[in-house]
């Protein structure tokens, strides 16, 4: 590759060497490329199979770490990125042909922009499709309305990225003089150290929103457990604490829609305890905050297994009724 690139794609690795080569290959064959992959202390030979790959590619870059974890990783890739623009691919999800090229067109034609996002599909390890993550947010939904052609979020933006966080980190691209000036990706938070960087960036910049779906997000089914979710919550309420001022000063209802939802993940973490009085309760909390369709369906499905819970118990007292000696007259 001669000159400087356009874009530097940034990957981060840890043990995905079943999915980085076809997210690699998504990027396609662009020359105006780097892709920078950071390999974090992996055990499945990835670096063995990403030193092949440099010989064969010059487009690629190799880092390596030893436990960064994605936001130190991602920091890394950040200081020595070369293009004008970053490009985030997480290791086991992939792009669409032309994503690159629809989000440079709409950086060219908006310099001021910065940051464009697409809408995405999830995916299991095994192909299944779960749907669109714009098509489940419901406020959002109905921002994107009937557009095909990017669009402004408005000077409104920061509301409503903070109310629904619909942005994919595989779908981003950002200006690296940007991202650099707000020192990256947050290197304290247990989680969600992407939505934060997109809240700040929303603080500086018009952000533009792609209605296509140009990537898709590979869910792990069997990481989906409580403590990951009890994590994940930590690390939002902290956000929340960070922006939810500013937020207010635009859209006092975005706050209420972010309160929603965290009752929501407070419910879902009592139901995965088995807790389904908290589950009831905090699914009341969450449609008090901000009434919806699907908060209601949500008591309902939350009052039905309380029923049953108490159904429950009652069949266990009443064998254990029947279990107990009974004394002889005397």
């Amino acid at each position: 590759m001669s000159g400087l690139p356009t874009v530097s794609v940034i990957i981060p690795s840890h043990n995905c060497l079943t999915w980085l080569p076809r997210a690699i290959a998504s990027a396609g064959p662009r020359r105006d490329i780097e892709i920078i992959v950071l390999d974090d202390a992996s055990t499945d030979g990835t670096a063995q199979w990403l030193e092949y790959l440099a010989d064969e590619d010059d487009r690629v870059v190799l880092l390596a770490g030893q436990g960064l974890g994605p936001s130190k990783a991602r920091n890394r890739a950040i200081k020595i990125a070369r293009g004008k623009y970053l490009a985030f691919l997480d290791a086991d999800d992939i792009w669409y042909p032309g994503k690159l090229t629809a989000q440079l067109g709409v950086h060219e034609a908006w310099p001021e922009v910065g940051f464009s996002f697409t809408d995405y599909r999830h995916v299991t390890e095994t192909g299944d499709d779960f749907g669109n993550c714009f098509e489940y947010w419901s406020s959002f939904r109905r921002r994107v309305g009937r557009n095909t052609a990017p669009f402004p979020l408005g000077g409104d933006a920061l509301a409503v990225l903070f109310a629904e966080n619909v942005v994919g980190t595989s779908t981003v691209m950002a200006r690296t003089d940007l991202v650099r000036s707000l020192g990256g990706f947050s290197e304290d938070m247990p989680s969600a150290e992407d939505w934060d960087l997109w809240l700040r960036l929303a603080r500086r910049a018009p952000v533009m929103c792609i209605p296509d779906v140009m990537a898709d997000y590979t869910i792990h089914r069997a990481g989906s457990i409580t403590s990951k979710l009890r994590t994940r919550l930590l690390a939002t309420r902290m956000i929340g604490a960070r922006h939810q001022d500013a937020v207010r000063q635009i859209s006092a209802s975005a706050v209420r829609t972010f309160m929603s939802r965290m009752m929501e993940a407070d419910a879902e973490i009592a139901a995965q305890a088995g807790e389904p009085w908290g589950n009831l309760g905090c699914r009341v909390a969450a449609f008090a905050w901000a009434p919806s369709g699907r908060g209601a369906r949500e008591i309902v499905h939350a009052a039905c297994r309380v029923a049953v819970s108490r159904r429950s118990a009652g069949v266990a007292a009443e064998h254990g009724a029947a279990a107990l000696p009974v004394e002889a007259p005397g």
